[in-house]
């Protein structure tokens, strides 16, 4: 069975108690899964760059633009490649890696989405509604048709 996702109505379960700060951690996860950080060490990452204006995790830099009273604003790049800039509260700054559980559930969720559905697709089995294809068509007439995910 998979697992329900918040979508952005009523209070998030757990101790994050703004869907702004769910949000933002879900966005974190993601980040840290898709350029294969641990999540521990990304946030211990954010943590050290809140203290010392930079730090570097893995492939990616991440350095504090600005430092507020309550949301410090972060500047993470791979390769000189802006990844994102956002801010974060101080209070999930405080606490010992929030993004542990969040991870745990992306990971899962994009398993289970890997198994169950193909990447290719012939022209004759797409069906309105599908949404985020690629089409790759050669100069022979061959076209190949990926879902992206």
């Amino acid at each position: 069975m998979r697992k329900k996702i918040l979508r952005g109505r009523g209070r998030p379960r757990g101790k994050h108690h703004s869907s702004a700060d769910f949000r933002l951690l879900q966005y974190l996860a993601l980040v840290s899964t898709k350029y294969e950080i641990d999540s521990r060490d990304f946030f211990d990452g954010l943590v050290e760059a809140w203290k010392r204006q930079e730090s570097t995790c893995g492939s990616l830099s991440i350095e504090r633009r600005k430092k507020t009273q309550d949301n410090p604003i972060f500047l993470i790049t791979n390769s000189r490649k802006v990844v994102a800039q956002f801010s974060i509260p101080k209070h999930i700054l405080e606490e010992s890696n929030p993004l542990k559980g969040f991870t745990q559930e992306l990971s899962s969720l994009r398993n289970s989405a890997q198994e169950s559905r193909p990447d290719h697709y012939q022209i004759r089995s797409l069906r309105p509604g599908m949404g985020h294809l690629n089409m790759r068509v050669r100069r022979s007439g061959k076209v190949s048709i990926i879902k992206n995910s």
